[in-house]
């Protein structure tokens, strides 16, 4: 199947400065075929999309999340992380049920969509169900069971069962990496079993990282070293790691992840929200650390929205150097599209529009009073744009949301489930 997407503004991330021109993108089946200025009309097409007044750019990915966690949207907030979590989140955790892991895992994929995210990296339990509620949206995923020394159970071998289901399978959207919790909550029995997996799966592993100074304490105390020194003595980098947070990472942790594959989810929304304090993203990346852009679950950032990642890092980052100018509007645009598809070892298929990548883009309307005049389009995008101007999301060459409709899916009955779902667990 050919799809012709014809007068869109064209923002392709290829590069270090923004490339914004009037084009057309010709796609076959789910690749992105041919970017050019008025591609020839005599080409048979079996879809012909009108990009009028559109910016189209790459979908925005996501690199940390826990999907099951909408319910917790509003509940019981205003809480540091471990009071959060200990008072409200974990008693209501172990009621729920794997129907209710998959409609909070649709809601949260249904947010994602309707505000420009086509790719995510999902961590928790019961991972089957928001691996179908994935596939049910049409989104992209990378997935994991949550592992910890005091849940290990069947999440090695569930992991085992679907990376040889997924991993090899070239035409699937699912990829599935292992998932340690955290430093704090995984001894080194539990984390070189984790890495010895990942070795055998050939895959990558997703984890907390330095989110609190309450969890270095904790590792401090036990093994007299900062939790970057103990995953580096565990053969933990290695392998390709996602690091959720890295908000307290200090020189010396620098050095040791300098070289590491994949990289750091800034989650700074979230941050915020608990109180956990400010990852130094300009820091990291000028010491060629891969930095993406996470929302983390709803409970904590009250939104799946990438574009309010993207205010609140660009303007955190502003705070903590007191330099205006110490990170740019495109820089975070990278942050949110190929630097996250680098942290996720994705960029070989999405995170730019270019022939050869994967069909997985957004068009975002662009004749709105608050994207009025377009004096520099990218800071548009990061300080004015909000997920509702996105119009049309496409994944894998299938738009899965057209006029800001979502397609063959009912939003009023997911969100009735939902509801169902807190009202009686809440």
């Amino acid at each position: 199947m050919k799809t012709l997407i014809t007068n869109a503004f064209v923002l392709d991330m290829v590069g270090n400065t923004a490339n914004i021109e009037k084009k057309d993108i010709l796609i076959n089946d789910n690749i992105i075929e041919k970017i050019d200025k008025c591609i020839d009309k005599d080409i048979k097409i079996d879809e012909k999309i009108n990009a009028k007044n559109m910016l189209v750019m790459p979908g925005l990915i996501n690199t940390h999340t826990h999907l099951a966690m909408s319910i917790f949207r509003g509940y019981k907030g205003d809480k540091k992380l471990v009071d959060w979590l200990e008072k409200a989140i974990y008693p209501v955790e172990d009621k729920l049920q794997p129907e209710d892991i998959y409609w909070n895992s649709y809601l949260s994929c249904l947010e994602m969509i309707k505000s420009g995210t086509t790719t995510c990296n999902d961590m928790y339990f019961g991972m089957n169900k928001t691996i179908e509620a994935i596939q049910d949206t049409g989104l992209r995923a990378v997935v994991g069971w949550c592992i910890k020394d005091d849940s290990i159970k069947d999440k090695i071998e569930k992991t085992r069962e679907y990376a040889k289901k997924y991993n090899h399978d070239k035409n699937s959207k699912i990829k599935i990496y292992v998932s340690a919790d955290a430093p704090h909550t995984c001894n080194p029995e539990t984390m070189k079993l984790c890495v010895d997996l990942a070795k055998e799966l050939n895959t990558g592993l997703h984890m907390h990282l330095a989110e609190t100074m309450s969890e270095e304490r904790k590792i401090k105390s036990r093994y007299n070293k900062r939790s970057t020194e103990y995953l580096k003595d565990l053969d933990v980098f290695d392998i390709p790691v996602v690091l959720a947070h890295g908000i307290y990472i200090s020189d010396s942790d620098i050095e040791l992840l300098k070289n590491i594959k994949g990289g750091i989810s800034h989650n700074p929304v979230s941050n915020c929200r608990l109180s956990s304090g400010i990852c130094d993203v300009v820091k990291l990346r000028k010491n060629g650390i891969n930095i993406g852009l996470g929302t983390d679950g709803i409970g904590s950032t009250s939104t799946m929205d990438m574009f309010e990642e993207m205010k609140t890092a660009a303007y955190l980052q502003k705070v903590i150097t007191k330099k205006p100018d110490s990170i740019l509007p495109y820089d975070i645009l990278k942050m949110a599209t190929i630097d996250g598809a680098k942290v996720l070892g994705l960029e070989k298929e999405i995170g730019t529009l270019e022939p050869g990548k994967k069909a997985d883009m957004i068009f975002i309307k662009t004749e709105t009073i608050h994207l009025c005049p377009d004096n520099e389009i990218c800071s548009n995008i990061v300080y004015s744009a909000n997920g509702a101007d996105v119009d049309s999301v496409m994944v894998d060459g299938k738009l899965i949301m057209q006029n800001r409709k979502m397609i063959n899916i009912n939003e009023k009955e997911v969100m009735r489930q939902v509801k169902k779902i807190a009202k009686r667990l809440l």
